[in-house]
C-alpha cells in the first residue's frame, strides 16, 4: 500500500514540478527579452545624435540571445515613417502614451492628457515581442502566450 501511495505522490509531485518549468521558463525568456530592451533603449540614448535604427533588431535580438524576438521601432509613435537622426519632428507624450504633434522642438506641451510643464521631444519606443508556448500547462492557462517588451526614451 505505501509503495502505491508513494507512486501517486510521485507523479502528483513530478507533474507539479513540470508546470514550475513553465513559470521559470516564462519568466526567464520574459526577462532576456526585458533586459535587451532595456540596453537597446539606453545605447540610443547613449547615441541620440546618430542612432543606428538599422541595426537596433539584431542588437535586440543578440542581446537577448534570441533570434524569434520579432523587434520594431517607432519613433513619435508613428509606425509609417522612419526613425530618423536629421530634421526630426518632435510630438509631446500624453499620459495615455499616446503622442500628439508639436508646433516645434522643446515647444511647451499643453492641453488634456499632458503633463503640465513638459515639452515636445524625439521619442523611441522599442517594442520585442514573441509567441511563448508552454510545456505542460495549457496555453494561456496562467500566462500570456505572448512576450511582450517595451521600452520609451526621449532622444531629443
Amino acid at each position: 500500500m505505501a509503495a502505491v501511495e508513494f507512486a501517486m505522490w510521485s507523479a502528483l509531485f513530478f507533474l507539479v514540478s513540470l508546470a514550475g518549468l513553465d513559470f521559470g521558463s516564462f519568466y526567464l525568456q520574459r526577462s532576456s527579452a526585458d533586459e535587451a530592451v532595456s540596453a537597446a533603449a539606453v545605447s540610443a540614448f547613449a547615441t541620440r545624435t546618430s542612432v543606428n535604427f538599422d541595426g537596433m533588431q539584431g542588437y535586440v535580438r543578440a542581446l537577448a540571445g534570441d533570434n524569434s524576438l520579432t523587434v520594431t521601432t517607432v519613433c513619435n509613435g508613428s509606425t509609417g515613417t522612419a526613425c530618423t537622426n536629421s530634421g526630426r519632428t518632435c510630438a509631446c507624450l500624453k499620459n495615455n502614451g499616446t503622442y500628439v504633434a508639436a508646433a516645434s522642438c522643446s515647444a511647451t506641451c499643453s492641453g488634456t492628457g499632458m503633463t503640465s510643464g513638459s515639452t515636445a521631444g524625439y521619442y523611441l519606443q522599442i517594442v520585442a515581442t514573441k509567441p511563448y508556448q508552454t510545456m505542460i500547462l495549457p496555453p494561456g492557462f496562467v500566462m500570456p502566450s505572448k512576450i511582450r517588451q517595451t521600452a520609451t526614451v526621449r532622444l531629443q
